[in-house]
């Protein structure tokens, strides 16, 4: 072997590793497995042709990072739980509290949430039956003995629980507004867009939302522990994407998914 060929085979073999590392493993991501829409579309386990605003910005995100995006969808807790033992990499659309944040790495500043590095701002309001007389004045509810409702595993129980109000939870939207109807709960919690594109497809339910939000929330795409300490760059390269692309997004897609 010449001079010529030992140098390229030398380079040659000595690339070959830093090419397989420069490649990082597919980031597994789940969703909830109800629809939010404009946020996530479709039902059970698969997405809708146009999966909705927050799947589209982990893709556009995953693209800018170099990185392959597997979605699954899970229901809510069993969500919680892969993230929490690592057999998920990263969720889509969850607040920050302090018990997720214990099994889960948010992006942060000053040690607390990074608004500037969420996915979006949701509203929660509560929805009371048309005849209620039920009030909220964004501090109590009046009567202060009113039940809520809401899904298990949001994060607006501890909000309901903090407020020292009585909650009652369902497993999805679908049974949550059956018991609001049927007069088993007094007002369902629940997030406004979810409730809009619910409503737009159940247009019998004679039920209302009160003006004053419950609470807003910034949502993010927090990661496992395990995949934020084998991939750190990737996480941090990801939550700068989402925050970069996000507006521009929003305000291309939004009108689509609303009217959709």
């Amino acid at each position: 072997m010449n001079t010529w060929c030992r140098r390229a085979a030398f380079w040659l073999l000595a690339c070959l590793p830093l090419t397989a590392a420069a490649a990082p493993p597919p980031l597994n991501i789940v969703a909830m497995d109800q629809a939010s829409p404009p946020y996530v579309i479709g039902e059970g386990d698969s997405f809708a042709p146009q999966p909705g605003l927050a799947v589209e910005l982990a893709q556009q995100a995953a693209n800018a990072c170099g990185v392959e995006l597997h979605l699954l969808r899970q229901p809510g807790l069993r969500m919680l739980q892969s993230l929490k033992s690592g057999s998920a990499d990263a969720a889509l659309l969850l607040s920050y509290n302090e018990e997720r944040a214990q099994f889960a790495v948010y992006p942060l500043r000053d040690g607390q949430p990074d608004t500037r590095q969420r996915m979006s701002t949701l509203r929660y309001v509560l929805f009371v039956r048309n005849d209620s007389t039920l009030a909220w004045d964004g501090e109590r509810l009046s009567p202060p003995q009113a039940v809520v409702g809401s899904n298990i595993g949001w994060s607006v129980i501890k909000d309901l629980e903090r407020l020292q109000i009585r909650v009652e939870t369902a497993l999805n939207v679908d049974s949550n507004f059956n018991k609001l109807q049927a007069g088993r709960i007094d007002a369902y919690a629940i997030q406004d867009l979810l409730a809009a594109g619910y409503l737009s497809t159940h247009p019998k339910l004679a039920v209302r939302a009160l003006p004053q939000p419950l609470v807003s929330k910034d949502y993010f795409m927090p990661f496992s522990r395990q995949f934020a300490a084998r991939q750190p760059q990737l996480v941090q390269c990801m939550w700068q994407q989402v925050a970069r692309q996000r507006d521009a997004l929003l305000k291309r897609r939004m009108a689509i998914y609303l009217h959709h």
